[in-house]
């Protein structure tokens, strides 16, 4: 399994819609945070597993949330970009990198 790194910005994009779901119910928040580390897991396992969305950028969906987790499959780790539901707009986390 590789390495998981997340940019600020992804680890940002958690943090926002952790508060989001704890507003509405403090449980939601902690199965929102699961099914974000379950999923960057299924990526660090097997990151070729998704499609190619573009730019080597893929999605990981999320199990019982609509988001995804996008990431780059990099040589030592997987690189998460953004934590992104699909109705924002694709803006948010385009041109996501490392620096």
């Amino acid at each position: 399994m590789k390495a998981i790194s997340f940019l600020p910005a992804a680890r940002e994009d958690i943090r926002r819609e952790k508060s989001y779901y704890r507003k509405i119910n403090p449980e939601l928040a902690r199965q929102f945070q699961a099914a974000v580390e379950t999923a960057a897991n299924g990526a660090a396992e097997n990151p070729q597993a998704m499609q190619v969305l573009e730019h080597e950028i893929r999605r990981w969906p999320l199990t019982t949330f609509p988001h995804g987790l996008l990431y780059r499959d990099e040589p030592d780790s997987v690189l998460v970009l953004a934590v992104f539901h699909p109705s924002q707009s694709p803006v948010r986390w385009q041109g996501r990198s490392r620096t």
